[in-house]
């Protein structure tokens, strides 16, 4: 008997929800502290490198706390804190939305452009090297854009 959940034999009227759902967690589990064990060596954690990627892709300009909230699919107390962190490492900086006294502006520090691009760099070829290697480069492109689809369903 094979240990895989979904072997090839099976076909999707064969597998459950709650086999899926085992696969989805462990999936994002086993990314997850792949990526925060990396990451651990920048000091940073996952949610804190995704939200630093995010703001560096805005520029100069940054992005409106709602709306980095929305990119990430969290709450806005969540990423409070979070930037809270990130604002105290001076990878970040935050200022007063002009427009909306209620919400702020987050932006890269400059200083940290060039860490980005090594984290980056780094962390890529890392994955590539370990946990990508086990899947093709179709099956990762597949993956992304079905989590892409994914995470636009408005629950």
């Amino acid at each position: 008997m094979s240990n895989e959940i979904f072997p090839k034999s099976k076909g999707l009227a064969d597998i459950t929800t709650y086999q899926v759902g085992a696969l989805e967690s462990a999936a994002h589990r086993a990314l997850r502290q792949y990526k925060d064990k990396q990451l651990s060596a920048y000091g940073l954690t996952g949610m804190e490198w995704y939200i630093v990627g995010i703001v560096a892709d805005t520029g100069k300009t940054g992005i409106r706390t709602t709306d980095l909230a929305k990119n990430l699919g969290t709450t806005l107390g969540f990423l409070t804190k979070a930037l809270k962190l990130l604002e105290a490492k001076r990878i970040i900086t935050r200022r007063a939305n002009a427009e909306d006294a209620r919400s702020s502006f987050v932006a890269l520090n400059p200083s940290y452009q060039k860490q980005v691009k090594k984290i980056e760099e780094v962390l890529r070829s890392k994955l590539r090297d370990s946990i990508y290697s086990q899947i093709t480069k179709e099956e990762l492109e597949t993956y992304i854009r079905v989590m892409e689809k994914l995470s636009k369903i408005d629950s």
